[in-house]
C-alpha cells in the first residue's frame, strides 16, 4: 500500500504570540519551532520518500527542510492546493479578539457557511485540498510515500475528505504543530473506486514514522489483527 504522510509545521512565531498568520509572508518558526523541526530528522527517519510536497509558506517550507537536507531524495515541490487559508481581513489579528467577534461562533459550529471578510470560503478551501489530495492519490504506485507539509485547519480538511466527513464535524480534529497523520491508499478491483483510502495514525507527535506505517492492512469486518503502528 502507498502512503500519504501529512505533517503540520511546527510552531511558528505567529502560533507562539497567538495571531491568525493566514497567508501572511515572513512568519517564519519561534525557537520550539526550529527544535520540533530538527527533530522530524529522526521522528521521520531514512524512509523512502518518492515525493516531498509543501505548502509554499515560509514555516512550512522551515519545518521539514531539516530533514530533507539530511534525508531527501528529490525537490521539496511547492503546492498552492495546501497553502494555509487566506483569513481576508482577519490575517495578522489576535485570536483572542478574533474570539469576541460574530462570525466567530458560526467559524466553529457552521464552517460550511463561512466566508472570512475579504478572504476565502471554507468551502473553497476544503474544495482545493480535495484536489490537491485527488491529484496525489490518482498518481501514487503501491509502496509509494509522499509527504505533504502544510497547516491546521489545512489538513484538518483533508482528514475530513478522506473520512467523509461533512465541512461542518471538521473542527472536532485536532492537529498539534510538528504532528504527523498518515492516510493508507489501496488499489481495489473496483473499477468505478479504483483506490481505497483510511486514516491509520493521526496527529502523533513522537512516534518515529517507520513505526507508524508498519499497519500493513486497511482494517475490515472484525477491525483487523492490530498488528502495526502504536508505540
Amino acid at each position: 500500500m502507498a502512503s500519504i504522510i501529512l505533517v503540520r509545521h511546527s510552531r511558528s512565531t505567529a502560533n507562539n504570540a497567538g495571531v491568525l498568520a493566514g497567508q501572511a509572508p515572513g512568519i517564519t518558526l519561534d525557537e520550539v519551532g526550529y527544535t520540533q523541526a530538527q527533530g522530524l530528522i529522526d521522528r521521520i527517519g531514512k524512509v523512502s520518500i518518492s515525493r516531498t510536497i509543501s505548502s509554499p509558506l515560509q514555516r512550512c517550507i522551515e519545518t521539514i527542510t531539516p530533514w530533507h537536507s539530511a534525508h531527501g531524495d528529490s525537490i521539496i515541490e511547492l503546492d498552492e492546493n495546501f497553502i494555509e487559508s487566506d483569513y481576508g481581513s482577519w490575517t495578522g489579528q489576535k485570536l483572542s479578539d478574533l474570539a469576541k467577534e460574530p462570525l466567530w461562533k458560526q467559524v466553529q459550529k457552521e464552517p460550511s457557511s463561512v466566508t472570512f471578510p475579504e478572504g476565502e470560503s471554507f468551502q473553497a478551501m476544503f474544495n482545493r485540498v480535495s484536489s490537491g489530495l485527488d491529484k496525489i492519490i490518482d498518481n501514487l504506485k503501491d509502496e509509494e510515500n509522499v509527504i505533504i507539509v502544510s497547516h491546521g485547519d489545512i489538513i484538518k480538511l483533508a482528514i475530513a475528505k478522506i473520512l467523509d466527513l461533512p465541512i461542518d464535524k471538521f473542527q472536532k480534529l485536532v492537529i498539534d504543530p510538528a504532528s504527523i497523520s498518515i492516510v493508507k491508499v489501496e488499489k481495489t478491483e473496483d473499477a468505478e473506486h479504483s483506490r481505497r483510502t483510511a486514516l491509520i495514525s493521526m496527529n502523533e507527535s513522537g512516534t518515529p514514522l517507520t513505526k507508524l506505517l508498519e499497519n500493513k492492512e486497511l482494517a475490515g469486518l472484525g477491525g483487523g489483527k492490530g498488528d502495526g503502528g502504536g508505540a
